[in-house]
């Protein structure tokens, strides 16, 4: 099951939205997009990525040239192995340097803002917002390891870091997991979220007196407060509510009285101020998705895109609004998973233009002046990763016909495309196995070697602290020539071998048509018995069916009502402590089990073992399987499911 953006919209199922170190090669190609509208105020938009996935990327959009150009940092920065990072939080320039947050790589990433070459990474734990003030950068941090749900996670620090050295001076107590900031009258307002410690979510903004950089009072605003502007010598502040009977809202404090001045019955999720001081608000994803302009000075809204182009954007995720020609930007992160949209509108909501972005495309930061931006080849390279996919055979899960999309008419080659296009020759999508049996298999174009003693393949998943999903990787060697994978089988030793349980066996049964849902009573649950399963042991049971994903489960190009799949099963290490569900890491040898950027990544041809267990001499592999090797459910968050994001040789 995949992990996907860091917000706070259900934590029931955060770890759904769920650091890991940085490891190379693990971003998007860069390309480069033209737009037939220059005349925009260039602009940088980072874009977060899937957290644990290892792939916040940096665009940039030249207005003078009407170009929008996509994931540069690599290109600009060849020797800086570690690329961006896990999860992009927030953008900013600042004297001459763009500031880039990087939230679960824990790292303030620090760049020329004429070129966007690497001066510095500053590292900050579980960082999140950028201020600025007087050459100090303020830097929001929630202090400690991501660790949602848990309610003794200690309160969030300020760090202030000196712009000209590019070090932390010193760390200011706030509230729990604090978020956005702004600075009115020589003070510091920081908005404390709370999120780690839902329900009881804190509701206050905390003042810090900038002179001796600690808090002298806090303002209790509202429940789970985010987003922070200055506008007008008033601080509007969005708070996100409970995501049930409090909806979001933004609210007016007096940064001199220090008082609540007044809610505004605006649910937005983000906002920001246009030049004529209206405020642009987006809420999406759900039911209540909405665009609104809302005049300030006369308490009127109305809508913010007005050519009814709003249908077309799938989950309203970003806004920003340009700071000198009144057009303004909404970012669309689509499905969370794969490369979402940037769109410009003109002042009066009318679209202009369009590009492709990242993966949740999200933050923007406004550039003036010349700028020599990516001024290499910023062209596709060829990589080393798989260059077929010959069969995707996922088991049910929550992301099944998802990851990749289904659509009518697909089948099972159709099927085996897309998942190529996502995760073949080193692109970084992301692929769902389903529940334990679901497999893929893919080919290389010529033969991987086997290094004695070293890693020869890289698999990628969306592994995190306590969130493992793994999966088994088996190789084979083409002994017949003929380029199938129709030759034997080999997995690839890991740690839990001797634990394993081999050639266990589940069955899965697509729902009938009329089939009737059967909650349980548990607010997350659609259907306690929605997939009925049977192994060869005499066990039956359900997959369930969750709230939050109600497509259909049970891949849907399948002709069969039965799936059959015999693999080897790996001990259910997970556990429920306290209302959050861990899934500790098994020590090495699996997909999807530790974070992405580590050797934990990385396997070795020479751990290939027969089915008796024993080491099995291969001088190189052609083809490699893998499969989901854990069988679970966790309540809320549903089925465990190994993911993959990319495989490529190592040599």
């Amino acid at each position: 099951m995949p992990r996907f953006r860091f917000h706070f919209a259900f934590l029931l199922a955060l770890v759904l939205v769920i650091a890991s170190c940085r490891g190379d090669d693990e971003v998007l190609q860069s390309a480069t997009e033209t737009s037939a509208m220059a005349g925009g105020t260039s602009f940088f938009l980072l874009n977060e990525g899937n957290m644990g996935s290892n792939k916040a990327t940096l665009d940039f959009y030249d207005g003078t040239l009407g170009t929008y150009r996509h994931n540069l940092f690599p290109t600009t920065n060849p020797s800086v192995a570690h690329e961006l990072g896990d999860v992009g939080n927030d953008i900013a320039v600042y004297g001459g340097k763009l500031y880039a947050v990087i939230n679960a790589s824990g790292l303030v990433e620090v760049m020329d803002a004429r070129t966007m070459r690497h001066l510095a990474a500053i590292a900050i734990p579980n960082c999140r917002y950028l201020a600025f003030h007087d050459g100090k950068a303020y830097v929001s941090s929630y202090a400690g390891a991501i660790t949602p749900g848990d309610p003794n996670a200690r309160r969030g620090y300020v760090a202030r870091i000196d712009t000209a050295s590019l070090r932390v001076e010193a760390t200011c107590d706030v509230g729990y997991q604090p978020e956005e900031m702004a600075i009115a009258g020589g003070r510091l307002f920081v908005a404390n979220s709370g999120g780690y410690r839902a329900p009881a979510y804190d509701t206050t903004l905390s003042v810090i007196d900038l002179k001796s950089f600690a808090v002298t009072t806090t303002i209790d605003v509202a429940q789970n407060l985010h987003r922070v502007r200055l506008y007008d010598d008033k601080l509007y502040v969005g708070a996100r509510g409970d995501y049930a009977a409090e909806k979001a809202d933004v609210y007016v404090v007096n940064p001199t009285t220090l008082t609540v001045e007044e809610r505004l019955g605006v649910e937005a999720e983000n906002f920001c101020f246009a030049a004529d001081g209206s405020l642009l608000a987006i809420h999406g994803g759900t039911a209540a998705r909405a665009f609104v302009r809302y005049d300030i000075a006369r308490r009127e809204t109305r809508p913010l895109i007005t050519d009814g182009t709003e249908a077309d954007i799938a989950t309203p995720y970003g806004i920003a609004s340009d700071p000198s020609t009144g057009r303004f930007y909404v970012t669309d992160a689509r499905d969370y998973v794969s490369p979402g949209r940037v769109i410009c509108y003109d002042a009066r909501g009318t679209r202009l233009w369009e590009a492709r972005a990242g993966d949740i495309p999200a933050h923007f930061a406004f550039a003036t002046g010349r700028t020599d931006i990516g001024q290499g080849d910023d062209t596709p390279t060829a990589t080393d990763g798989v260059s077929r996919v010959f069969d995707y055979r996922p088991a049910p899960g929550q992301f099944v016909n998802i990851l990749p999309e289904y659509a009518d008419g697909d089948t099972q080659a159709t099927m085996n495309d897309k998942v190529f296009a996502a995760i073949g020759e080193g692109r970084r999508g992301l692929v769902t196995l389903g529940a334990a049996g679901g497999y893929l298999v893919a080919g290389f174009a010529s033969r991987v070697p086997n290094v004695p003693g070293e890693a020869d393949i890289e698999v990628l998943g969306n592994a995190f602290e306590n969130a493992s999903e793994p999966g088994i990787v088996s190789v084979m060697r083409d002994d017949n020539g003929n380029g199938l994978p129709d030759d034997t089988w080999y997995e690839l030793r890991g740690s839990a071998h001797d634990e394993a349980q081999f050639s266990y066996t589940l069955t899965y049964t697509r729902p009938a048509p009329n089939h009737t849902s059967v909650p349980s009573g548990d607010p997350w649950c659609a259907d306690a018995r929605y997939i009925s399963w049977r192994d060869n042991l005499g066990a039956t049971g359900f997959l369930e069916q969750n709230i939050y994903h109600r497509q259909p489960y049970f891949p849907a190009w399948a002709a069969a009502d039965e799936l059959t799949f015999t693999f080897t099963l790996l001990p259910n290490r997970a556990y429920l402590s306290g209302d959050a569900w861990l899934q500790p890491a098994f020590a090495w040898g699996y997909a999807d089990n530790q974070p992405n950027g580590t050797d934990g990544c990385h396997f070795d041809i020479g751990n290939a073992i027969d089915t008796n267990g024993q080491p099995i001499a291969l001088d190189g592999i052609d083809f490699i399987r893998i499969h989901t090797a854990v069988f679970r459910q966790m309540g809320a968050i549903g089925e465990a499911s190994t993911e993959v994001s990319g495989i490529r040789r190592l040599h």
